[in-house]
């Protein structure tokens, strides 16, 4: 008997969802990136299908969450809220959660439009109704800057740019260090600014 009430409660939380948790596949790092969807003519998506992340990231901003941060963030993306989101006609992301494996291969990433409150995630499975406000609020906590603009991303992406050819190379070295683009790369061990994760 105490069986068949234990499997009784186990089928109510599972078809309450409350134990659904995005994404599903195993990861071991979550990086959150802020970035200029129009500096990569493949699209705007923060990742493609061959594992790559997009080229107008911008470096400087990029966060690696810690445990907490991941269990924050994983809460936000499988829960629904009750609040609607927007309807506007655009869909330029500026921000994005990446889940990498051991190898830091891509699992799943999410990219969002805070701008017209829509999300695309891949592998589907995140909530329909995500609290995007709480999200937004959970990006300006861990330090992704929010814009008022898309042409102010484009200008962040370029300040950087121009600030990186600017810059000499470290003595004995005599070739630049991967983009954070090039397939299964560590985007800290890219540079020393980013190594440590952001509270």
């Amino acid at each position: 008997m105490k069986t068949l009430i234990a499997l009784f409660f186990i089928a109510i939380v599972q078809a309450d969802g409350s134990t659904k948790q995005w994404p599903p596949a195993p990861f071991e790092y979550v990086v959150g990136y802020c970035y200029d969807f129009t500096q990569d003519p493949r699209g705007s998506a923060i990742t493609f299908p061959d594992g790559s992340i997009h080229k107008g990231v911008i470096k400087g901003t990029t966060v690696r969450l810690s445990d907490a941060q991941v269990t924050k963030l994983r809460a936000l993306l499988s829960t629904d809220s009750k609040t609607e989101n927007g309807n506007v006609d655009c869909y330029d992301p500026h921000h994005a959660f990446v889940f990498y494996d051991a190898d830091w291969k891509v699992t799943a990433s999410i990219d969002i439009c805070f701008f017209c409150d829509d999300y695309v995630a891949r592998p589907e499975g995140v909530s329909g109704l995500i609290d995007l406000q709480a999200l937004e609020a959970f990006c300006r906590v861990i330090g992704l800057p929010i814009l008022k603009d898309s042409s102010n991303y484009t200008a962040l992406y370029r300040q950087e740019q121009s600030k990186s050819i600017q810059q000499p190379l470290p003595k004995g070295r005599d070739t630049e260090p991967p983009v954070s683009s090039d397939l299964h790369d560590d985007p800290f061990a890219l540079d020393p600014a980013t190594t440590a994760p952001k509270k």
